[in-house]
């Protein structure tokens, strides 16, 4: 039986590793049209989407049994691991990108990392609803800096997807502004 279970983590870090080193390779392969891309090419990037969301089922059944003892979730610095793990397999999984930042910010209290980590997020993302707004929470309320916030909270505005979101993001919008207009009263947006 633990021979088994050997070979089953080895398999899985082989996988990972493998995995890791494409997206390495695919990042410095020059661009090329879809239409063009091979069949084993689309199975292996909907094989590593497939694996980040096994791993998300997996990081969230944690993360529950985590709060039952801690409703502190931020302060479980090790789904963070696995928070880049998922993000490396799958860079459009948008939850995983602010759920790290979350733990880099509130867990670890590093700020700078956590900002540089929602920004990859937003650079594998730049339409996310969810990660513009967290920017712009981020940059309004944790670095008081109003005024870098609105550009992520007019975009959470714009690309919210149904009138629930969009209503919650206009409003982070109207209080950023206000922010904004207490520390700049001559430069309204």
């Amino acid at each position: 039986m633990s021979n088994l279970r050997i070979a089953l983590c080895l398999g899985i870090l082989l996988f990972a590793g493998m995995s890791f080193a494409e997206n390495s390779a695919m990042r410095s392969k020059p661009v090329e049209p879809e239409d063009h891309a091979s069949a084993v090419y689309k199975l292996a990037g909907e094989f590593r989407a497939v694996f980040a969301n096994l791993l998300w089922i997996k990081a969230d059944a944690y993360h529950h049994e985590f709060i039952e003892h801690n409703p502190r979730w931020c302060e479980n610095k090790d789904m963070l691991g696995l928070m880049k793990m998922i993000t490396a397999l799958d860079p459009r999984f948008e939850e995983a990108y602010s759920t790290g930042a979350y733990i880099l910010m509130y867990g670890y209290h590093d700020t700078p990392k956590s900002i540089s980590y929602l920004c990859q997020g937003l650079a594998a993302n730049p339409k996310s609803q969810e990660l513009n707004q967290l920017a712009a929470i981020f940059y309004a309320h944790n670095l008081k800096q109003p005024e870098r916030a609105l550009p992520y909270a007019r975009k959470a505005v714009v690309y919210s997807e149904d009138d629930w979101t969009r209503t919650v993001a206009a409003r982070l919008l109207r209080t950023i502004k206000r922010l904004a207009a207490k520390e700049h009263p001559k430069q309204q947006s």
